[in-house]
């Protein structure tokens, strides 16, 4: 078995349970922990799509349907999103999430911003998190990937170790005046280039390279990221 035929299995089948496949994880931390995550990751989608079916659905959507058409026919054209059922938006929305997870875990070409943006998604609870963490109990993390922070620009919520492109890091999350920002600190010896800055409709980032790793920032589209990565990268050491 080659890593490609391994990720190929995991994907189309998470909880495989075949030894060859178990045999293989075992050998690597890193496949491992991509086999964790997409254990959990497909335990939510099930969780998601476990909705139960209304009585009488197919005589619903065929009434609706009909009187929406009755609608349009006499008072014109109407809204699309107006007339979509509760659970057709449950679907695309399901549907989305699995999209944006399965490319992130499987593109090769997905660039470190596109990456950063996916994971700020696939965790986005951690922005609601309410821990309160001290520096002392971020750099007794931080020291297991090689590097420590004199401070962070705000008070730490949320820290924990995750796969970023298949890479142990670790994903923090501080508050300010601009709400939560994430930032991803990645040992990665500049394995990904470029990059610099990367925005959606909801969220902007910066990455900013080290020798030793990258320092991975996202917030609020409209936050001053700049002004934020610059304090971080002042703070930021590698042992």
């Amino acid at each position: 078995m080659d890593e490609l035929e391994f990720r190929r299995r995991l994907l189309a089948q998470p909880h495989d349970k075949d030894k060859t496949l178990l045999e293989y994880a075992q050998q690597s931390p890193e496949r491992m922990g991509l086999a964790n995550e997409l254990k959990s990751f497909d335990k939510e989608l099930r969780q998601a799509m476990n909705v139960q079916v209304p009585e009488n659905l197919a005589d619903k959507i065929i009434l609706k349907q009909s009187m929406s058409d009755d609608l349009a026919a006499n008072d014109g054209p109407t809204s699309h999103s107006a007339k979509r059922p509760w659970y057709l938006a449950l679907v695309a929305s399901v549907a989305m999430v699995f999209t944006v997870a399965l490319y992130q875990l499987n593109s090769p070409t997905l660039t470190i911003g596109e990456h950063a943006l996916a994971h700020v998604y696939h965790e986005i609870d951690s922005l609601e998190s309410q821990e309160r963490l001290d520096i002392a109990t971020v750099n007794a993390r931080l020291a297991e990937l090689g590097g420590q922070l004199n401070a962070l620009p705000g008070e730490v919520t949320y820290a924990r170790f995750c796969r970023f492109k298949g890479q142990k890091s670790l994903h923090l999350v501080f508050e300010s005046d601009f709400g939560p920002m994430t930032v991803f600190i990645v040992p990665t010896n500049n394995e990904y280039l470029g990059d610099s800055y990367f925005s959606d409709q909801r969220f902007a980032g910066r990455v900013s390279h080290f020798p030793q790793g990258d320092a991975i920032l996202v917030a609020a589209a409209k936050a001053p990221i700049d002004e934020y990565q610059s304090r971080i990268n002042q703070s930021l050491h590698w042992l």
